[in-house]
């Protein structure tokens, strides 16, 4: 074998000759970044002007001021804490409301008991559980539109934080855009 493997000895067997721009390096890496060579760049040539001041068309400088990014996260966050409140005042109601419907079943369920124990003809026992479930129909008919009084009250409130917090969302954007 003759010269294997070096690139400075003679033409490898096989070959007909160097091939011409085979080098990566010599491709890749203009002359001016190549180490120990003395080409250099001249001045101006695509190299960018650090020190001057930009023109009047670019991108102007972004500078970060600390308390304008904590105003910012105040301001658009102020929100939150009332929005918890009103969550935890719907869960109470919710949570009341819930406590009643079982009271409700729990009256209901006893007026029946004792209905079924009283000594009375069929027909006066057929008469009182139809009495009782009138009653209970017209309690719960109540509470279904106390529910939906309540869950309509709910969506509002929610709808006006959501939207007081998306108006000082859009605030916050338009004052730092």
């Amino acid at each position: 074998m003759a010269s294997a493997g070096k690139s400075s000895g003679a033409t490898p067997i096989g070959r007909r000759g160097p091939k011409t721009g085979s080098n990566v390096a010599e491709r890749t890496i203009p002359a001016q970044l190549e180490s120990g060579t003395a080409a250099m760049a001249p001045a101006g040539a695509d190299t960018p002007d650090l020190g001057s001041t930009p023109d009047p068309g670019s991108t102007p400088d972004l500078n970060f001021e600390p308390s304008a990014v904590f105003e910012s996260d105040h301001t658009t966050s102020a929100p939150a804490p009332s929005a918890q409140q009103e969550a935890l005042k719907a869960l109470e109601h919710f949570g009341r409301y819930h406590y009643s419907v079982a009271g409700d079943y729990l009256e209901w369920g006893v007026a029946q008991a004792k209905a079924i124990f009283t000594p009375c003809t069929p027909a006066e026992h057929v008469a009182s559980q139809i009495t009782l479930a009138t009653q209970f129909g017209e309690k719960l008919q109540g509470r279904v539109r106390e529910f939906v009084s309540l869950a309509s009250e709910t969506r509002a409130t929610f709808n006006e934080l959501v939207g007081d917090a998306t108006a000082r969302f859009a605030d916050t954007i338009k004052r730092f855009a």
